[in-house]
């Protein structure tokens, strides 16, 4: 309004100026090429593969050039696309683009982008890679560079099998423990009970079976501390998966860790992932750990390994969170003599020629499956027998001045009131 207003005395009014309609900005050209009228756009996940298409811009080719600047502007254009071979057997260009020259799709990237996505695979044709059809100068080492990913990433591990029928309720061990030979305690272990879901039977929901553990030292070891060691684990009656456990630890007399009682509560949030709530006398610390999918706790992994077949040369591996530790158990079955049985073996009808002997070792990790630096890693052996039952006859494993032995001392069967059939 105010340029239509009389601009003064003997000057006429200014007329208002129509604005122009916008332009839209060309696409972003390669400076070789503005001139020549020919844009070379690059794909932002892989910078070789470029793409020959008439220019857009406003204007382009106006300004002649020499005839020997246009003709080397022209080959080092085409240079470019002949530099980015076509890779064969992959999809070539979508029919919705523009005509144009494509030489690799964006998915089929092999260079990884800025910020660590997976690795990319480029699809390959009877088990080999896909080889450039034609290339020259650095063409070849920018198709197939070497990928090295940066990234931390969880183990690729499998899902255990479901072991949740071969948990009989009623079946109860009970083990004289010695370290380095001297009577030190004794541990039991029995599977309790199967706790129905308030929501119902399957689908609806899912029962629990309870298993508990209790260890307490005695002998040469109680000179110094009386140790007990209670738990409590929860496990789902069809997988077999740990759902939730407690751990409840209690020194008397003199107490080599700074503190009298320690309860250690773990809730798995589901498979590869666990809240733990560790209180050590009124101190309370709360974390949550990512885990491998195949990790159980101390008591769940020993029903885990009492299930498998265990035949002689197979390896086996799982994972389990001990207090707040998690460790990685590799064992391997094979066939060894036990030297001396238990007296509780013949009473219950166990072969000393058929046990299944398995060793192997416990290591402390990280949750990507890293060994820690600086931790020790520990051995263990056992002796199942070769029965469907897979009673543990002994085990040990080696610590730091002798070897921890728990010998069985005795065994109940489990009870035949068809809750494993109810399964």
């Amino acid at each position: 309004m105010l340029a239509a207003l009389p601009r003064g005395r003997g000057q006429t009014p200014r007329r208002a100026r129509t604005p122009r309609p916008a332009t839209p900005k060309p696409p972003p050209s390669h400076p070789q090429t503005r001139r020549a009228g020919i844009v070379a756009s690059r794909d932002p996940v892989l910078p070789c593969a470029t793409v020959i298409r008439p220019s857009t811009r406003p204007g382009a080719g106006r300004r002649p050039d020499a005839p020997g600047k246009a003709i080397a502007r022209g080959v080092r254009t085409w240079a470019i696309a002949a530099t980015c071979a076509i890779v064969p057997g992959l999809p070539s260009a979508s029919a919705q683009d523009p005509p144009g020259i494509a030489l690799a799709p964006s998915d089929a990237s092999p260079i990884p982008g800025g910020d660590a996505p997976p690795v990319p695979r480029i699809p390959r044709a009877q088990g080999k890679p896909p080889k450039a059809a034609s290339s020259f100068g650095w063409a070849r080492a920018l198709l197939e560079p070497p990928l090295r990913d940066a990234r931390r990433r969880l183990p690729r591990t499998a899902r255990p099998a479901d072991f949740g029928r071969t948990l009989a309720v009623g079946e109860r061990f009970r083990f004289d423990v010695t370290f380095a030979g001297n009577p030190a305690g004794l541990a039991e272990a029995e599977i309790v009970a199967i706790q129905a879901d308030p929501r119902g039977d399957p689908p609806y929901g899912a029962p629990l079976i309870r298993i508990e553990g209790h260890a307490r030292t005695s002998g040469i070891v109680s000179l110094l501390a009386t140790v007990t060691d209670d738990m409590v684990s929860l496990a789902d009656a069809r997988t077999g998966a740990t759902v939730w456990s407690e751990n409840v630890i209690v020194y008397g007399g003199w107490s080599p860790t700074g503190y009298k009682r320690r309860v250690t509560t773990s809730a798995y949030e589901g498979r590869g992932q666990v809240r733990i709530v560790d209180v050590k006398d009124d101190k309370s610390r709360s974390q949550r750990k990512t885990t491998p999918i195949d990790t159980f706790d101390a008591l769940g992994v020993m029903a885990w390994v009492r299930a498998q077949p265990l035949t002689p040369g197979a390896k086996i591996k799982a994972h389990v969170v001990d207090g707040t530790t998690l460790m990685r158990i590799e064992i391997e079955a094979t066939s060894g003599k036990l030297e001396r049985l238990p007296a509780i073996a013949r009473a219950i009808e166990i072969v000393p020629n058929e046990l299944v002997k398995i060793t192997g070792t416990m290591t402390r990790v990280d949750p990507y499956d890293q060994p820690l630096p600086g931790k020790r890693v520990f051995t263990l052996r056992a002796w199942l027998s070769g029965d469907p039952r897979r009673i543990p006859v002994v085990m040990e494993s080696d610590m730091w001045v002798g070897a921890l032995r728990l010998e069985l001392a005795s065994y109940d069967p489990p009870r035949d009131d068809g809750d494993v059939a109810a399964r």
